[in-house]
């Protein structure tokens, strides 16, 4: 999940709005000299000897593994530390090859920003055109334009996917599979911030004790869901933020994490994902992250296969792969993050902590985006903006 997914304010159904890092903007699309070829491993001994995935499989999924093999190639397009990226990729490529028996040559090229890359896929759909990519990963937001533009493939995963059982992971028949959970919350410098300071809530941060000491967005990362009548509604959320920005010290990007390490800030409300914190909680810096009980946001991030994809059947084994436990291992150890709907999360603690302190995580998923109104949704994120920015 990116910074630039949180900031984009070009409209609601083309704005993400949850985690990370800015994705590199690379012009170029998955042709046979383009990307980084993962190489797989060795053909097995008698060219297809069976795998775990391929050895119990149902005749729909052993007529996927086929199709895959037919095929030879998977291309994929997205940012460089999203789903995996460069660092993750690699791994995936070998455990995906190892659990269907297969030697596909998978590529991953960085590639533009999840808006641009939704509006791409649109137009080559319309025109005919192969997809870019055969995976489009985004978050609900950009999934919407290409459901309507009826670009994606509807796939009854429960007739064959055995990582894709739980309704709660597949959206719009089929159309769409969520394998991330990105959570929105408090990064703060824990040599600067005992843990009986650590605010448990938004409201927390309007005391005495926390002036000048807050650093936030200058795009208000997170705080545009608060609005909606699920939450906190627009009254209440303006007159908050009001009073939210004269206590902070400044404004700072989501990826400036060092300005937290540094001291210049104590914490930073809200970031746009724990994914950056916990890495460099990894590598030795004081800090940690902590969730509000009264702004739990879970942002569902997704993969959908185009109806125009070159290697469907490749895709969809992919995206059955990501949702398995070493998918989503691979995940976690790339980027602090996984589906908090899959057994084994490491997200789902962080979510079971707020619930029990009587909290209510609210799903930011492909149905919020299609029952808000957009153009609602951006005017009030537009007077937030105006807020934090004391314009």
């Amino acid at each position: 999940m990116t910074e630039q997914s949180m900031s984009n304010r070009g409209g609601w159904l083309s704005r993400v709005v949850g985690v990370g890092c800015l994705l590199a903007l690379v012009a170029c699309g998955p042709g046979a000299g383009s990307g980084r070829t993962v190489a797989p491993p060795p053909a097995p001994a008698g060219g297809n000897a069976a795998a775990p995935a391929a050895a119990s499989a149902s005749p729909a999924l052993q007529g996927l593994i086929e199709g895959a093999r037919r095929e030879g190639q998977l291309n994929l397009v997205w940012g460089e530390t999203t789903a995996g990226g460069t660092d993750g990729i690699p791994r995936m490529a070998e455990g995906f090859n190892r659990l269907y028996g297969l030697n596909v040559d998978v590529r991953f090229t960085p590639g533009p920003s999840m808006p641009n890359m939704s509006a791409k896929l649109v137009d080559e759909y319309r025109a005919g055109r192969p997809a870019t990519t055969d995976i489009m990963v985004g978050f609900g937001g950009h999934i919407v334009p290409l459901v309507q533009a009826d670009a994606l493939e509807e796939v009854d995963w429960a007739s064959w996917a055995p990582n894709v059982q739980d309704p709660r992971l597949a959206a719009r028949g089929g159309r769409a599979v969520t394998f991330q959970s990105s959570l929105q919350g408090v990064t703060y410098n824990t040599s600067r911030v005992r843990p009986d300071e650590v605010p448990k809530t938004l409201e927390d941060l309007l005391k005495p004790q926390y002036k000048g000491r807050v650093a936030s967005t200058p795009y208000a990362s997170g705080f545009d869901r608060l609005p909606v009548p699920e939450l906190w509604g627009e009254q209440r959320t303006l007159e908050f933020m009001r009073r939210f920005a004269d206590q902070l010290g400044g404004l700072i990007r989501c990826l400036e994490t060092q300005r937290i390490v540094s001291g210049e800030f104590d914490m930073l409300v809200l970031d746009c994902s724990p994914s950056n914190t916990l890495a460099a909680k990894a590598k030795g810096a004081p800090l940690d992250y902590a969730l509000l009980a009264d702004a739990p946001f879970a942002q569902l991030l997704y993969m959908a296969v185009p109806k125009n994809a070159a290697h469907p059947n490749a895709a969809k084994l992919w995206i059955n792969y990501v949702l398995g436990r070493e998918g989503q291992d691979i995940l976690y150890d790339t980027n602090f993050v996984d589906s908090h709907l899959v057994p084994g999360s490491k997200t789902a603690p962080w979510i079971d902590q707020v619930q029990a302190s009587g909290g209510k995580i609210l799903e930011i998923d492909l149905a919020f985006y299609e029952t808000h109104d957009e153009r609602e949704l951006q005017r009030v994120l537009d007077e937030i903006v105006r807020i934090l920015q004391k314009q």
